[in-house]
């Protein structure tokens, strides 16, 4: 299960990852212009490193389920995930200009950020989807049938998916900017986006981590959910 759950979602991280640096460096966007067919390239160089550590994050994170909570394992979990996407923008930023004097060593850099997004993009979904279906979406379509069931089941993890990807953005984009630059600091990261975009960074580039969340959110109900059900 976890081996279908890391290979299946490295299909679509790495072109969201992609897609955020677009959105919030102008620079890449003319390079990417500038070179048709590079996007496919970067995606498809880093594939197969980045399965193998979306397997070792959810490995590791489900012993914090196991033993202290499910809203723990989900900051486990977003401190993981911050070195996977650490590991594509660091490579994409070098490979696009942003700084070529980024190392891999710097994978982890705004994990607070990281932990306060996944809590947020992945664990009100996975702990409040199945509440938002029962006291709202089974209330206004009282049936259950072979249609409706499914289709509420999934309407709710979809609103909460999409609503949870925008409330964590902002943590998103501000840990994008400590991986993409050397000597940024927290606070520093929160000002340079404020700069740059204002009030928007809150936002910015989130229309690709609805896709990718869904996925994702999609993802944990059929593999995660098994592997930690009975410890919620």
């Amino acid at each position: 299960l976890m081996a279908g759950y890391g290979i299946g979602l490295s299909f679509f991280s790495p072109m969201a990852n992609l897609y955020q640096l677009k959105a919030l460096y102008p620079c890449v966007k003319a390079r990417l212009l500038e070179h048709p067919g590079m996007a496919t390239r970067l995606v498809a160089s880093i594939y197969a490193q980045q399965a193998v550590l979306r397997i070792m994050q959810v490995n590791l994170s489900t012993p914090v389920k196991d033993h202290l909570s499910p809203w723990l394992a989900f900051g486990a979990l977003g401190v993981l995930q911050g070195g996977v996407y650490g590991h594509a923008n660091i490579h994409f930023a070098r490979r696009l200009g942003i700084d070529k004097t980024l190392s891999m060593t710097m994978l982890f850099r705004g994990s607070g950020y990281a932990a306060l997004r996944d809590m947020i993009s992945q664990g009100l979904p996975f702990m409040f989807s199945g509440a938002v279906r029962a006291k709202i979406l089974d209330r206004a379509v009282p049936y259950q049938d072979p249609v409706s069931s499914p289709v509420k089941h999934w309407g709710a993890l979809l609103g909460c998916s999409i609503a949870s990807t925008y409330l964590s953005q902002g943590f998103h984009n501000c840990q994008t900017a400590m991986q993409t630059h050397t000597m940024m600091s927290y606070s520093g990261a929160l000002r340079s986006m404020m700069q740059k975009h204002g009030v928007s960074f809150m936002w910015k580039g989130a229309e690709a981590r609805v896709g990718l969340l869904f996925v994702t959110n999609v993802f944990n109900e059929i593999f995660l959910k098994p592997v930690w059900h009975g410890h919620v």
